[in-house]
């Protein structure tokens, strides 16, 4: 008789051992055993608050730059920039859509100055100010290597800005960059010459290091009098605000690339606030594999409502959002970062950015003939003191 009871209970706990690991029926993650609070956490679109702060979209995204003289932050908005000042209120937003091209999709140079095809915005002030180019020079490489040595040296002597960019927008045939001089309040767009590759972005082996968010030029680095905006940094993964496309700048990314430098490599960014996942409940399938992909037949992956609290300067934010949990990994992949300034400049401004960026796919709407992603609400959020 005791053998048909233990049998049976054995039989039943690898039965609910089953149901909690390979279905969506939820056991060890049950709301029953969940703080009622949780039903009231709001998603990130639905800004949570606490006591003091707030989460709010940001029209936006990256890279995240701060302007360490007048406290302003600047992401990148398509192809134009949107400004928030220290207590994260929205400044001047501008797309730039109307423009052909601008150059915030390289956004190699770490300024609040914007180029496009005919002239310059300027994002830095009050409000958005545009200057048409005074000059274009040397976009077909008319002008005599002697000609042009005299002019480029005579530019760089004058200007008060030198700013030099990538080739992306313009015909790479001509085998040429653009270098912007501000002088006297104008701005003058030279082309350099032919086939000139002594910038530090073209891989030249004459420049040593390359310094990131400043394209400098041989013996002529650039100028950006005190428009030099800093990055951010997440601390726990050493993740920096540049762009997110392709390889992220990290601390293992500059160990590795130790040509490459960040100027900001050397702040202190320790913090004590962060995002803490705190429970997560199955909602349905992610992966269940084919019959012969074992285990993930056996051990399928989920996506998950997790629940989360963000402790921010002594405060606590909580919120829901979607999470995979993969049946290898022990966590939800979740893929949050909080991005802060470093330690000296905070006493400056109580701002900070949530960046959530999972992504597993998207799906054709047939309706509208748009991909629509798995799971939405992905981007980045701004946490801010209220108002």
């Amino acid at each position: 008789m005791k053998k048909i009871i233990y049998s049976l209970i054995i039989s039943a706990l690898l039965m609910l051992l089953f149901l909690d690991r390979c279905t969506t029926y939820n056991i060890s993650t049950n709301d029953f055993f969940k703080p009622k609070g949780y039903k009231n956490f709001k998603s990130l679109i639905e800004k949570p608050q606490s006591k003091n702060y707030e989460i709010l979209p940001v029209n936006g995204t990256f890279p995240i730059l701060f302007d360490s003289i007048n406290n302003d932050y600047y992401v990148s908005n398509n192809k134009g920039l949107t400004k928030y000042n220290y207590l994260g209120n929205i400044i001047i937003s501008d797309d730039l859509a109307k423009e052909k091209y601008t150059s915030v999709f390289d956004f190699a140079n770490f300024i609040p100055y914007v180029f496009a095809e005919n002239g310059v915005y300027d994002f830095s002030g009050k409000k958005l100010v545009y200057t048409k180019f005074l000059q274009i020079l040397n976009f077909k490489n008319e002008i005599k290597d002697s000609d042009f040595k005299i002019l480029f040296e005579k530019y760089y002597k004058d200007a008060e800005m030198v700013v030099y960019d990538t080739n992306r927008n313009f015909d790479y045939l001509a085998d040429n960059y653009p270098m912007y001089f501000k002088i006297k309040n104008n701005w003058i767009l030279l082309f350099s010459q032919k086939g000139d590759y002594r910038f530090t972005h073209s891989g030249s082996n004459k420049l040593e290091n390359d310094t990131i968010g400043q394209i400098d030029f041989l013996n002529f680095p650039a100028k950006f009098a005190d428009k030099r905006l800093i990055v951010l940094k997440n601390q726990k993964n050493g993740i920096y605000s540049t762009k997110q496309i392709g390889e992220k700048i990290d601390d293992n990314y500059l160990k590795m690339y130790y040509t490459q430098l960040l100027k900001e490599q050397k702040f202190d960014y320790q913090s004590s606030n962060s995002i803490e996942l705190l429970s997560r409940k199955k909602d349905e399938y992610y992966f269940t594999g084919g019959y012969f992909d074992f285990p993930d037949w056996v051990f399928p992956s989920f996506i998950n409502t997790a629940y989360y609290q963000v402790a921010y300067n002594n405060e606590s934010l909580f919120f829901k959002e979607k999470a995979v949990k993969y049946f290898k990994d022990s966590k939800c992949k979740n893929d949050l970062y909080l991005y802060e300034l470093p330690k000296h400049l905070r006493t400056k401004s109580k701002v900070a950015f949530l960046d959530y960026t999972i992504n597993i796919g998207g799906y054709m709407n047939d309706s509208t003939g748009v991909v629509e992603p798995i799971i939405k609400n992905g981007g980045l959020y701004i946490l801010r003191q209220k108002n």
